[in-house]
């Protein structure tokens, strides 16, 4: 009967351990029950899979702040720059099913609020709107800008060990 409590009180705040990822696009939640972080050259990624899909936010800073996710910080903007989504100086938000690279989501523009970040643990939240690698390939712009997505989330992000 004592090994009861014992296991569940464990299980309590197990993102505090692990962290976790969560988002939801155009109405799909996603959740992942782990979530990892990487600090490199002023710049931070975040990640999290499942094998099969995969969530990352990359945002220049190793701080707590308010940063611009995407291309622009509105949708006029966003698709003024859409050229730029493999600049490496863009925050951006990422999604993707690892067999189906063309169906890649990523952040036009939103905003990513960084609430904690310490040599452990990374914590935010963020939001904005997005489109799928396959809508960009097709270059209409009027298409492009039907197929814009909302998308938000939070995540727990635990450090990764890394040797130079």
């Amino acid at each position: 009967m004592l090994i009861a409590p014992i296991f569940f009180s464990a299980c309590e705040g197990s993102e505090e351990i692990t962290g976790k990822f969560e988002f939801t696009i155009d109405g799909t939640s996603y959740s992942f029950p782990l979530a990892t972080f990487i600090k490199r050259d002023g710049k931070t990624i975040v990640t999290s899979t499942d094998v099969s899909n995969t969530g990352t936010i990359v945002f220049s800073g190793t701080s707590t702040g308010n940063y611009t996710l995407g291309l622009g910080s509105n949708l006029a903007d966003a698709l003024l720059n859409l050229n730029q989504v493999t600049d490496p100086n863009k925050n951006l938000f990422l999604y993707y099913k690892t067999e189906e690279s063309d169906s890649a989501f990523f952040s036009l523009f939103g905003n990513l609020n960084i609430t904690e970040y310490t040599s452990e643990k990374v914590v935010g939240t963020f939001t904005g709107q997005g489109l799928t690698k396959a809508t960009v390939m097709g270059g209409d712009t009027n298409a492009i800008i039907a197929q814009v997505k909302p998308f938000t989330g939070t995540f727990i992000a635990k450090t990764v060990s890394t040797s130079k």
